[in-house]
Parts: C-alpha cells; structure tokens; sequence
C-alpha cells in the first residue's frame, strides 16, 4: 500500500493517457438529460468527486447510484457510466444487467472480469484500466475517466486535463511534508473513534477518507458536512467523550457563512474534547485541494494502520463476505 499511494501522483499521469486514448459509439439521438454513475466502495467514490467538482458546470443533474437495482429515471436520455475496478461488484454487474433489459448501452470503466465480459458481449463502450491492485488504490484511474466521458459528449471542457497534470505536480512537490504531517496526526488519532467534519462542497473527500479508515486503518470512522450538521449533529455534542476524535477539512475558498459556522462548530466541540485536529487543504482551486485532501487522508490512514500493527491492504472479512454472498442464488 506504502508504494500505491507513494506513486498516486504516477497514476494521474496514466490515467490521462487512457481517457486519450478511449473511443465511444454509444450516441444519444434525444440529448443527455441526466448523468447516472453507478458503483459502490472506492469504484463508486468518483461519482462524488465528480459530482462535487462539476456542481457549477453541468447543466443536467448527476446522481451517484450505490446499489442492485437502476433508479426508475434512467432511460435513453440517461448517460449512464457503470464503474468497478474489479468487473465483479455484484451490485454493479446487477445494473449492468438491468441497462442492457431496458435497451440502454452503459459506459463500462472496469479493469477486467463479469463487467468487461459483459461490455464485450453486447459491444458496450469499455473504458479498462490497470488490473492487480486493490480498487481503493486506483482512485486516480478510475475517477479520471469519468471526466474524459463527459469532455467526449460536450458536458464539460478540457480544462481538466492539465488541472490534473497540476495536481500531479502539487502532489509530488508537497509529498514529504503530507507524510510527515499525517504520520504525526495519526499518532494523535490512535485508539480513537474518528468523526470527519467539511464543508459540504467536500464532502468527498470526507466520504473516502472515511473509507480509507474503515478498510485501510480498520477504524470506525463517520462523518457530516456543514452546513447539515449544524442543523441536527451539533445538538449531540452536549458531553464529554474521550473515546472520539475530530479532524475537521479545511479549505480557504469556504463560503464565508459556512466558515463561521465551523467556527462555532468548533468552540462548542473543544469544549468537550481535547482531541480537535484540522487538515488545510493547499492548492490554486478547488480541483487541487480536493486531491490534495483525498492524498493526505490516504496517508493518514496508511500510518493509522502501519501504528496498530495492522496491514493496510489486508480485508480479510470483506473478502469472507464476497465468498458468503457468492454462495446464495
């Protein structure tokens, strides 16, 4: 895992040599009134970080879809993009499925397995990526393509493509000091529950790095954004309770109202725990910082794992899972 995130700034790179590279046939005679993404774990997280990124772009409404079964919305209008890095998320084969009954034609971003096996069968759009390695750590890979699908059909330009060339750079150049500063905060965070706390534009990027934690870490981790959380959440942080852990996600370009309500989010919580952290963001837009977020919480979660004595690659009881459901008809 040390060498995956270590060489993510890599993966930017080649993932923009595949989204070159894609071709697509599928066409939409009636318009692309809606976008659908749909997968789940870290092959549905990109969907998010699209979704986020894109908010003030795009002209049709993206919905991310974590699930068996297709909303009942999706139809030819219906740009849908069906994502799992291993081709077998059951949830998304299922939808794979379900498109190809309803005459729909998915766009397929996958490394291999059911998801490439059906793509191919019914001549679907595949975009497939770099196989062998475990899917939360091909984040670059598989999120990227997303925005190559939209630059094809017109929804978004290609501005991307060299702000994730920056970002890259970013990376690289600020690498060091993101290990340093997430090995150091890790060490606080040992033995803790974390609870993530961002503004709702990055909400993300608390979402994978609560993931990260969960399968990396092998932590009970939740999260909330602001400003929803300072409408129900707050009112729960009324006693002490030494067994959880805040790291709130900073960014300079906060809507200034939102920045005050973290403020005061804040105040109420270091009231009752001594264990309040914050990780600022660096970067020229919004773009950057996200991935900047994204990258020191993978770190931080690498070291909360390497600290207990875990291996962060290992999900034994995932693994157990996917045998179990792999069993029952």
């Amino acid at each position: 895992m040390y060498d995956l995130i270590k060489k993510f700034p890599g993966q930017l790179r080649k993932a923009i040599a595949i989204g070159e590279k894609a071709s697509f046939k599928t066409t939409f005679s009636s318009g692309i009134k809606n976008i659908l993404v749909s997968g789940l774990g870290g092959s549905g997280i990109g969907g998010n970080i699209l979704s986020e990124l894109l908010r003030e772009e795009l002209s049709v409404p993206v919905a991310v879809n974590k699930s068996y079964f297709l909303p009942a919305f999706v139809d030819a209008s219906t740009l849908l993009i069906l994502s799992s890095y291993s081709g077998n998320t059951e949830e998304t084969v299922s939808c794979a499925k379900q498109a190809i009954e309803k005459g729909l034609r998915p766009i397929c971003i996958t490394s291999g397995g059911k998801l490439a096996e059906v793509a191919k069968e019914n001549n679907l759009d595949l975009i497939l990526i770099p196989s062998g390695f475990p899917p939360r750590a091909c984040l670059g890979y598989s999120s990227t393509q997303l925005f190559f699908v939209l630059k094809h059909y017109g929804l978004t330009g290609d501005l991307f493509i060299s702000t994730i060339y920056k970002i890259a750079e970013l990376l690289e150049a600020e690498q060091s000091k993101i290990m340093e500063d997430a090995e150091f905060l890790a060490e606080k965070l040992l033995r803790k529950v974390i609870v993530l706390y961002a503004e709702d534009k990055y909400e993300s990027t608390a979402l994978r790095l609560k993931q990260q934690i969960n399968e990396n870490s092998k932590l009970h981790c939740w999260y909330n954004v602001i400003p929803e959380m300072n409408h129900n959440e707050l009112v729960g942080w009324r006693e002490a309770n030494d067994a959880l852990a805040v790291v709130i996600l900073r960014a300079d370009d906060e809507y200034h109202r939102n920045r005050e309500r973290i403020l005061f989010k804040k105040d109420v919580i270091v009231k009752l725990s001594d264990n309040v952290y914050e990780i600022d963001a660096k970067g020229e837009d919004t773009f950057e910082k996200h991935f900047y977020l994204i990258h020191f919480g993978d770190w931080l979660s690498y070291y909360l794992a390497v600290k207990q004595g875990y291996d962060p690659s290992e999900i034994d009881v995932l693994i157990k899972l996917k045998g179990h459901m792999s069993s029952i008809q």
